[in-house]
């Protein structure tokens, strides 16, 4: 999960405590178990703009959540 982008972000599930991720097939949401499989997001606007959308959609908006280096 290296990009050239200093800072990452994922969306974690509120109530699951675990990430969010993209299937490559259906382009559907799906929870996973670890960071390394999540939806990255290189900018905080980015990722809080897709979490709103999300808690508009399934009733509950997801953390956005740093990743450290």
């Amino acid at each position: 999960m290296l990009t050239k982008y200093a800072e990452r972000f994922v969306l974690r599930s509120c109530s699951q405590g675990l990430y969010l991720g993209v299937n490559a097939s259906s382009s559907q949401i799906e929870v996973r178990d670890s960071v390394e499989d999540a939806w990255v997001f290189h900018t905080h606007e980015g990722a809080v703009t897709h979490a709103r959308w999300i808690g508009e959609v399934h009733g509950e908006t997801p953390d956005v959540v740093k990743l450290t280096v």
